[in-house]
């Protein structure tokens, strides 16, 4: 029950500072943290409230820079962020003091190319570029658009959304199997055997194979429109 009340509370403050631009716009806090990997390192993302954007480079390394902001220091005081190593899998993660959630954190984060990712952020929009290993991404109130390149060869593709636009760009060589749900929102692509079919006047699903199917896209979302593209 906590659980919940904190969730509903941090989409109702994301939503108030972003028509308002509120505290986004008094006190600010960067942070940023370099750790080394391999070339192929698994990296968790756990957010609360801001922007996580994450883009490929060729270093063995995640590079992390946050930006904490808030009303006034004692928000961004009751702010953590936490960016922990163990093996070849990267952890970040913000933590808030106290019950009540205040303020937020906007990332930028380089991974290398090869790097597989888990990214749940409550409230904010989720953007990745670049990365061609596994993506697990999910966001409670927020776009999320990938830029996944080709998909195929046993890769796996899960973007959901419960409220907000999932957009999904990949590479014509691409090879996958396709299943797209949106209860409260349209499903938009030219890609050649995927199929559209509306459902229940306000809902849309689709579906399909590309190519010989080795991989599996999977593309979510509760109130929202869902839109799979090659690029």
């Amino acid at each position: 029950m906590r659980d919940a009340v904190r969730t509903a509370a941090a989409i109702a403050l994301f939503a108030a500072a972003g028509c308002s631009g509120s505290f986004s716009d008094r006190v600010r806090e960067s942070v940023r943290q370099s750790v080394a990997t391999g070339a192929a390192p698994q990296v968790r993302v756990e957010n609360v409230a801001g922007a996580v954007r994450v883009t490929a480079w060729s270093k063995p390394m995640v590079d992390v820079e946050a930006t904490k902001y808030g009303y006034d220091a004692q928000e961004l005081h009751r702010i953590a962020i936490a960016v922990n190593r163990d093996g070849n899998a990267v952890s970040i993660v913000t933590s808030y003091s106290g019950d009540v959630h205040s303020g937020g954190v906007r990332y930028r984060i380089d991974v290398p190319e090869g790097a597989a990712l888990t990214i749940r952020n409550i409230a904010g929009l989720v953007d990745i570029s670049g990365v061609t290993g596994n993506l697990d991404v999910e966001t409670q109130a927020g776009a999320i658009t990938v830029d996944a390149g080709r998909v195929a060869d046993g890769r796996s593709i899960d973007l959901s959304a419960t409220t907000g636009a999932v957009t999904l760009s990949i590479s014509p060589a691409s090879s996958a199997r396709v299943e797209a749900q949106s209860t409260v929102g349209d499903f938009a692509t030219e890609i050649p055997g995927i199929a559209r079919v509306r459902e229940n006047i306000v809902g849309a699903r689709g579906g399909g194979t590309i190519g010989s199917g080795s991989a599996l896209i999977r593309l979510s979302t509760t109130t929202g429109g869902i839109a799979l593209r090659e690029r």
